[in-house]
């Protein structure tokens, strides 16, 4: 198979690598596996033109090497084509590739990779602008920013920069007022904290980082956090993360196929896997069933 890999130079993990001497091992893993590849390491402003010189070569695989910004960012090109997108995880959440199964560590991801196998996988959608894993409003939001503004940063201060984001997140109380309709025959009108729409619903059991049941369901999940200020929300996440998601009010969900989300502000701010933008309101999300071809190690239990 003929591949082209784009790795942005100053992803997350990568930093703790040798960048030059990963992509020279991610072309012996492919090589060694039977592909032809392409690579090319850019800096993150560079990302966006590679993307496109990659996909306009119509390789049969598109790797993307950096955080979930960068591979929201290649799939955005690959929609609906019969290009593959492999993920190697070089940021710091890499929530897709904890749902594909792939390995965290660099080395590991590519010896995976190397022999995966095709998969059709959903992709959600919020007034034209695509995520792979969940777009967030409210408190998670402004998280998101800080993370932005914080990234590049020398060691220190980024430490610094942590402890006042997490001072804010603590005595956040800034709730935003909502209007949900999903597949209910009646609207919801909720007051929270934070809400989460996710691309298929979360499993619900212990982990750390929320994982979902499916990627091919087509089904959306909106998680509404209700608590009074941000240590709640710290709360209701501890307990959903040790998999207490009932039993307490200030955590309630819904699913459907499409949600539209009104407020009286014209605009909102969200966090589409981790990248801050603006959109206006109302927002309208939806659900693109198998829309995005992946070349991943093969699930668990298939």
């Amino acid at each position: 198979m003929r591949i082209h890999a784009v790795i942005n130079r100053k992803a997350g993990s990568a930093l703790g690598y040798s960048v030059e001497q990963l992509a020279s091992e991610a072309e012996a893993a492919f090589k060694e596996a039977g592909h032809e590849m392409e690579l090319h390491v850019v800096e993150p402003e560079d990302i966006e033109a590679a993307l496109d010189e990659a996909v306009a070569a119509a390789p049969d695989i598109l790797v993307a090497g950096g955080g979930d910004g960068t591979i929201r960012c290649a799939a955005s090109r690959l929609l609906g084509s019969e290009i593959a997108l492999s993920v190697l995880p070089l940021g710091t959440v890499n929530r897709l590739a904890h749902d594909l199964s792939i390995p965290m560590e660099p080395r590991a991801a590519l010896r995976a990779l190397a022999s995966g196998v095709y998969r059709e996988i959903d992709v959600a959608e919020v007034n034209g602008e695509i995520f792979l894993c969940n777009s967030m409003l409210g408190l998670p939001s402004e998280i998101s920013q800080e993370r932005q503004n914080l990234r590049g940063r020398p060691f220190w201060p980024r430490v610094g920069g942590y402890l006042r984001l997490l001072r804010t997140i603590v005595a956040s109380r800034r709730h935003l007022e909502l209007s949900i309709d999903g597949d209910e025959k009646k609207s919801r009108r909720v007051r929270v904290l934070s809400l989460a729409v996710s691309n298929n619903v979360y499993k619900r059991e212990p982990s750390l980082i929320f994982t979902r049941e499916a990627l091919d369901q087509g089904t959306l999940g909106v998680y509404m956090a209700k608590s009074h200020s941000g240590l709640g929300l710290l709360w209701v996440l501890a307990r959903a993360a040790l998999g207490f998601w009932s039993g307490d009010d200030r955590l309630d969900s819904l699913s459907a196929s499409k949600v539209v989300i009104k407020t009286r502000r014209k605009r909102l701010r969200l966090s589409n896997d981790g990248e801050v933008e603006t959109l206006k309101t109302p927002l309208y999300y939806q659900i693109h069933p198998k829309a995005l071809r992946v070349f991943a190690p093969l699930a668990q239990g298939k």
